[in-house]
């Protein structure tokens, strides 16, 4: 009877260790395809954001062909709001790099560039942030990309997160766009200028560009300490998406030359 017992009981544990393998090896399946469903809905999505990035391209180059001069009134300026498509959401922005202060400039065929060492200093005031870095951001040039910011000594995290907001690395050196400068770059621009009048110098731009350099010293009467323009050839496009549980994002920096659809410079996506 005792043997009978132990029998019962083995039998049990033996039913219930193949009850819990099986419910494990179901688990680990379910695991399995959930991973592969994610990594099935992030590669959808990230295509999704690299066709609305071709797209971005054909408005850039429509752009061009219809003018000379960039500003925020502009097709490519408003935008994607977030849009329903099959399967998920799409959203984006074209934003123009030349409205950012391009850290390029900060070299001057390999020397450092005064002017522009001195209008990084006056970004980095009007940044809320201590403009005796600019000496030493400058030292750092050249940069790829404007996270390399980080290895500068005295640029801890939240200074290279407020810097982010204002500044870009391009490929050459640049003019500042000032029809889409933002505030604080036309800080920089401008010898003396004060924050609150460089936000009613970007509200009048915004609402009615000017055509060129003659028409704002016509219109303003100041003296830049570095090079302005109305035109740009640098783009930054950044889209993210939603497919499932899936979200990818996207950002890429065009060039565009001419009419010609622009050429990518760098992306990232994650």
């Amino acid at each position: 009877m005792k043997q009978r017992g132990s029998a019962v009981i083995l039998a049990l544990f033996i039913a219930a260790a193949a009850a819990a393998a099986a419910s494990l090896a179901l688990a680990r399946q379910d695991a399995s395809v959930r991973r592969l469903e994610a990594g099935r809905d992030y590669g959808q999505a990230l295509w999704m954001l690299r066709s609305g990035a071709h797209w971005a391209r054909a408005v850039l180059a429509e752009d061009a062909r219809a003018g000379a001069v960039d500003h925020a009134g502009e097709l490519w300026a408003g935008g994607l709001a977030p849009t329903d498509v099959e399967g998920g959401t799409i959203a984006g922005e074209i934003r123009d790099a030349q409205g950012l202060f391009n850290l390029a400039n900060l070299l001057d065929k390999g020397e450092p560039s005064a002017p522009d060492v001195a209008a990084l200093a006056r970004l980095l005031a009007a940044l809320g942030l201590p403009p005796a870095l600019a000496p030493a951001i400058a030292a750092a040039q050249p940069m790829r990309d404007a996270s390399e910011l980080a290895r500068v000594r005295g640029c801890d995290a939240a200074t290279v997160v407020r810097l982010l907001e204002a500044v870009t690395v391009l490929p050459r050196r640049t003019a500042l766009n000032v029809n889409t400068a933002r505030p604080e770059a036309l800080v920089a621009a401008v010898e003396g200028f004060t924050l609150a009048e460089a936000l009613v110098l970007a509200r009048e731009l915004k609402a009615s560009p000017v055509r060129s350099l003659a028409e704002l010293q016509s219109r303003f009467h100041f003296s830049p300490g570095i090079s302005l323009g109305v035109k740009s050839d640098f783009f930054i496009v950044e889209g993210r998406a939603r497919v499932g549980a899936a979200e990818a994002r996207l950002e890429a920096l065009y060039e565009r030359k001419g009419a010609a659809l622009p050429v990518l410079v760098r992306q990232k996506a994650s």
